[in-house]
């Protein structure tokens, strides 16, 4: 049986999370239920597109995903699947069209994802109109774990149909680029919407925050690299650039936030 791993913004103190995990005992009974997060911010869609499409690589290769960060519960919004062919099988994904899939289903590199409309196939399940993620999603994430395929439940649509926010899109100009700060860790590191990797076309020097302040950066390789002061630019762990400082919070420092813009100078 296919394991499935969770993600949304329920958090811990209330009961719903556990209700999620009930319903997908209840429904795949034997399935190992694995948690990438509970904590992610309410309604914030951006911070759980960024977990996932940090996560997924990490996970089982046939693992099931249900990704519940739903501010549209109850609306006309669509459910939507999305199959991702791994070189060791292939992994689903159930989310709201609202953006969720918008970094992971455009992952440089991805192999090509077929996208499903499930809104036929959720409309069958008698359901809370605040709490599809227990009534809906966990019905049609144990389907596919007990061996059916989104193919048999969906109807195909065309990727680039799946809501995609702009900060998902590099904005890049002769002299900077445009990111969103999509999550602040615990450390005070600053995970932006830039894959690790961006190739800038000169030495990045400059941040500028959406205020117009301007703060000094430095590309560094590691934490250690930072001295003190200092704000460094890195290829983070999970996949995307950080503003970091060195055993000290750079969000602070700069005064940023989950949700702010910023652009990188160079030249």
């Amino acid at each position: 049986m296919r394991p499935i791993a969770l993600l949304s913004d329920f958090g811990l103190s209330d009961p719903y999370a556990g209700q999620l995990r009930a319903a997908l005992a209840r429904h795949a009974p034997g399935a190992a239920i694995l948690d990438i997060t509970h904590q992610v911010e309410p309604f914030a869609v951006d911070q759980a597109a960024f977990f996932l499409a940090a996560s997924a690589p990490h996970y089982p290769p046939d693992a099931v995903f249900v990704c519940v960060v739903d501010p549209g519960v109850g609306s006309t919004r669509r459910i939507v699947g999305a199959h991702v062919q791994t070189p060791e099988g292939g992994q689903d994904f159930l989310a709201p069209d609202n953006g969720l899939l918008g970094l992971l289903l455009f992952t440089p590199g991805l192999a090509p994802a077929r996208v499903f409309d499930l809104s036929g196939a959720s409309a069958q399940y008698a359901a809370s109109a605040t709490f599809h993620g227990r009534d809906v999603f966990a019905p049609l994430a144990a389907r596919l774990a007990l061996g059916e395929s989104l193919a048999q439940m969906g109807e195909p649509m065309d990727r680039a149909d799946i809501e995609r926010p702009d900060w998902a899109d590099t904005s890049c100009g002769p002299c900077g680029v445009d990111a969103r700060v999509l999550h602040v860790d615990r450390y005070g590191n600053c995970l932006l919407s830039l894959r690790a990797g961006f190739e800038a076309p000169g030495p990045v020097s400059w941040l500028r925050m959406s205020w117009g302040q301007r703060r000094g950066v430095r590309p560094v390789n590691a934490y250690a690299d930072i001295g003190p002061g200092e704000i460094g630019l890195l290829s983070g762990s999970q996949g995307f650039l950080e503003l970091a400082a060195n055993q000290a919070p750079a969000a602070e420092a700069l005064g940023l936030r989950r949700g702010d813009s910023v652009r990188l100078l160079w030249g």
